[in-house]
């Protein structure tokens, strides 16, 4: 629960979400990573813009989780290109936060994946349509605040303007 991240004396305190780093891009670079053999390497403190179509598959290796670090993922390209994955994967024996929260969808209505212990990849899946709930312009934030854990979130979450209620399609789902 947000409330007890944000109270100091919960014992689940958060300094990134008190100190506002969670949703603000204030600071970072701006980088487009290189996809080569269906893979890059996300840069650490920066908005991350590779090729991403949904044509072909890449999986997107985040840097080493290193407190303080941010990694934003922006989908600068709609994805309804195919049905290839977009693989999120944490670099060597780093993992995503337990309970961390994200949308995906379910026999077309939108709902919710968390995350549980030791998992370490996030994979989307879209759709062949114009109905993917994520498209050009949204963005994962990915906040670094304990040293081998990323907490994940979507910052700006742009679904293809055709989504409507009983028409959302793609997955994201955390994996191990």
């Amino acid at each position: 629960m947000k409330t007890d991240k944000i109270n100091p004396n919960s014992g689940k305190y958060r300094e990134a979400l008190q100190e506002g780093f969670v949703g603000t891009y204030f600071g970072l670079s701006v980088e487009a990573p290189t996809v080569s053999s269906n893979a890059c390497t996300l840069v650490a403190n920066a908005i991350n813009s590779p090729t991403y179509t949904g044509a072909a598959a890449v999986t997107a290796t985040l840097p080493a989780a290193e407190a303080g670090s941010v990694v934003v993922f922006n989908f600068k390209d709609d994805p309804r290109g195919g049905t290839a994955v977009l693989t999120f994967n944490c670099a060597g024996s780093d993992v995503w936060e337990t309970g961390c929260v994200m949308p995906t969808t379910s026999s077309n209505l939108i709902t919710y994946d968390a995350s549980v212990a030791d998992e370490t990849n996030l994979v989307f899946t879209p759709t062949n349509d114009s109905v993917n709930i994520y498209s050009h312009g949204s963005t994962i934030d990915f906040i670094c605040e304990e040293d081998g854990k990323w907490y994940v979130n979507a910052g700006k979450w742009n679904p293809d303007a055709a989504v409507t209620n009983g028409a959302a399609t793609g997955t994201m789902l955390f994996a191990s």
